[in-house]
């Protein structure tokens, strides 16, 4: 890390900037990410920085934090201009970051990630104090409520529990400036709504917190300042005034829709398509008495042709875990039947064969390799049609067409199909990490989490590609930590609660005005309404 030299002169106004991105400019070859961005990020403050994939918002915080260095503009850093050579240098100058990505050694348990690099050490410094690890990896995840065992191996958790041991080992930093990129992406409601009581807390504490989300919501329900990108340049900005109100430069006060308008540059009809009707009665897939072993049990559930079912529940409901239960990647309970016959698969190529395809909620982790092509990502479960001579010899003309003919059909906004997919935007990744299954010819698609990390553009896209899905006789099963979006895409949802179902909402019952409030009810374990099928 260098210092550069001082930015400005010491005053009230400058003292309250903990941060500074001055003429931020990042270019790539033949794309400039970030053009001349400006921003102030204050002591006291959340300020969210929202924007369509791709419109350089993660960009901008890889700079701030060290991991990227921009081809011209400064970060200033209280007043003093600095140049990090590494995220590690932007930690000592206390600018600590949660990525949208985990960055956790899943071989250490829970504690030692939050406390990695801090460790608490007795006897001079030579021997790492364990007890005192442990209680303050307690007291952080308790401040949110997240039941994990801080000695637990990390690598066993879910990636809801994991991105809490991400946040608490930001907070343990006790850095001034904490940047958040999407931090509840895959957090359920409850979940969300306490972090997000957490984040004031550490605002009115003197920290100046940097929140990166596609949940509107939230951003007007936290947020005293928000800054809009689209194309990598600020179009817009938003501060909250004495009265709490969200206002624009034209002083009008702005909601989520006006949000969102902003961020794509254009007006918005809604995102959620017109709900089709599925085209028999007899199911595609059924689940009876099934589960996930040790993680769910009793779920009797069925899905026809052409029909859309919501899996809602809070986390560690069992919903990830039975869907990984279903195509073989847990140990199962129960029956599971394709088209009225019993099935069992020994991993996600033998339900492939089935006709039944996972999409994981995990997308750079599970659902893609993103080193590699999006050529190459798109074609590796069909693999085998990819190759000639016994699989010795790789036709690259298939895999050329089969990767043109998805990008047509999705809308996939690709440079080229030959440069590696972390280039993407995350809505452009997750149609990716879509088609690949589409590929095999499934008639039974489960995903998971369709639109995590995804903008609100992109979010209508998703949607628009299901229902079609669902329209030509797809079977799709649809777990979400969003309601309105359960809500607005199935024709029912079944609620999990505790590894189980607890009810489900008809299609009927999803008109309903406070329907979101029934799942919730459901999910929570509080039972008082007359509308849920229990």
């Amino acid at each position: 890390m260098s210092v550069i030299g001082t930015h400005e002169p010491d005053s009230s106004a400058s003292r309250r900037i903990a941060l500074r991105a001055q003429s931020v400019t990042v270019d790539y070859p033949g794309v400039r990410a970030l053009d001349r961005v400006t921003l102030d990020f204050r002591r006291n403050e959340i300020h969210a920085i929202i924007g369509e994939n791709g419109a350089g918002k993660s960009t901008l915080m890889q700079v701030l934090c060290g991991s990227l260095a921009p081809t011209h503009g400064t970060v200033v850093r209280n007043g003093v201009t600095m140049r990090f050579a590494r995220p590690s240098d932007a930690m000592r100058a206390g600018i600590a970051m949660v990525h949208q990505e985990l960055n956790l050694v899943e071989t250490l348990n829970v504690a030692e990630n939050i406390s990695l690099g801090r460790e608490p050490t007795r006897f001079g410094g030579v021997v790492i104090d364990r007890q005192r690890q442990l209680a303050r990896a307690r007291e952080l995840l308790a401040a949110f409520g997240a039941e994990i065992d801080p000695a637990a191996q990390t690598g066993d958790l879910s990636i809801a529990q994991a991105q809490f041991v991400e946040i608490a080992k930001c907070i343990a930093s006790e850095a001034e400036v904490l940047i958040l990129d999407e931090p509840t992406a895959v957090l359920g409601a409850r979940e969300s709504a306490r972090l997000l009581t957490l984040l004031r807390q550490l605002r009115d504490a003197g920290r100046a917190i940097l929140f990166i989300t596609h949940h509107l919501d939230e951003v007007v329900a936290v947020a005293d300042r928000i800054s809009v990108l689209r194309d990598g340049l600020l179009v817009t900005s938003f501060e909250r005034d004495a009265s709490g109100v969200l206002r624009g430069h034209n002083a009008l006060p702005v909601d989520e829709i006006a949000l969102a308008r902003a961020m794509v540059g254009r007006e918005l009809g809604s995102i959620y398509p017109i709900k089709g009707s599925s085209s028999t009665p007899d199911p595609a897939i059924e689940l009876v008495n099934f589960g996930a072993r040790g993680r769910s049990r009793e779920i009797n559930v069925s899905v026809a042709p052409g029909e859309i079912v919501g899996i809602a529940g809070l986390v560690g409901s069992g919903r990830t875990e039975s869907a990984e239960a279903i195509v073989g990647l847990r140990e199962r309970e129960g029956v599971v039947r394709i088209a009225g016959r019993a099935v069992r698969f020994s991993g996600v190529r033998a339900a492939m064969r089935e006709g039944v395809v996972y999409v994981s909620e995990d997308r750079k982790g599970r659902g893609l390799h993103t080193t590699l092509s999006t050529s190459v990502n798109m074609t590796l479960p069909t693999l085998d049609a990819a190759t000639r001579f016994a699989g010795l010899w790789l036709d690259e003309s298939h895999e050329r067409g089969v990767t043109a003919r998805w990008i047509h059909a999705l809308v996939i906004r690709c440079a080229r199909p030959e440069h590696a997919i972390n280039s993407l935007s995350g809505g452009n990744q997750q149609k990716v990490a879509l088609a690949r299954w589409l590929e095999t010819k499934p008639r039974v698609l489960i995903i998971d989490e369709p639109t995590r990390g995804v903008d609100v553009g992109a979010k209508a896209e998703i949607y628009a590609i299901i229902a079609r899905l669902a329209r030509e006789g797809l079977a799709c099963l649809v777990i979400s930590s969003e309601l309105p979006e359960l809500i607005g895409i199935a024709h029912r949802v079944v609620v999990l609660r505790n590894g189980t179902v607890a009810g489900e909402l008809s299609r009927e019952q999803l008109l309903e005005t406070d329907c979101e409030e029934q799942i919730m009810r459901l999910a929570s374990g509080v039972f008082e309404t007359a509308g849920c099928s229990r």
